[in-house]
């Protein structure tokens, strides 16, 4: 898949949560900022005194900044085609099953996404992270050694899907 240096690879379902999450950003900006805003300018005093009016200023800033960064992202984003990820090797858009152990118990979940994807929480991880690195281009069957502070981790790769 050709790129050029500005574009960026989003699965779909993390172009839809930056979209989403551009929509919350300008609702915030052009609905609830000015409507506080304008509550703080009405209570007496100086505007350049007015901590509540400053503090507000500031996160209406914040937020231009934001709008900027998401829109320029999905601007030069393009969405991985979902039938291109292959679950023969782990790749950018694989949902990979790592198990630590025998049985179900001691396995774990992980979806490779880009670096602008990342969301730990729900186990989608980057393809630049040191887990990330080590099972991009695996197979099923393959084993990978993560170094941990507390001693070495062996995983074996189990399955491999197209992540969601």
């Amino acid at each position: 898949m050709a790129i050029n240096e500005h574009e960026v690879l989003l699965t779909r379902k993390g172009y839809e949560q930056k979209q989403q999450r551009l929509e919350e950003c300008l609702h915030l900006l052009h609905e609830e900022i000015p409507q506080r805003l304008k509550i703080a300018k009405s209570h007496d005093g100086e505007l350049r005194e007015n901590r509540e009016y400053i503090d507000i200023e500031r996160e209406k800033e914040l937020l231009e900044i934001e709008v900027r960064r998401l829109e320029e992202l999905l601007n030069e984003a393009q969405i991985i085609d979902e039938e291109s990820i292959s679950t023969d090797n782990v790749g950018l858009g694989s949902r990979v099953i790592l198990e630590a152990g025998k049985g179900k118990a001691n396995q774990i979940v992980l979806e490779l996404v880009s670096p602008q994807e990342v969301d730990l929480e729900h186990g989608r991880i980057s393809t630049e992270s040191p887990m990330g690195q080590l099972l991009f281009g695996r197979k099923k069957g393959d084993k990978v050694k993560l170094k941990k502070g507390s001693g070495d981790v062996t995983y074996k790769i189990v399955g491999i899907q197209r992540g969601d």
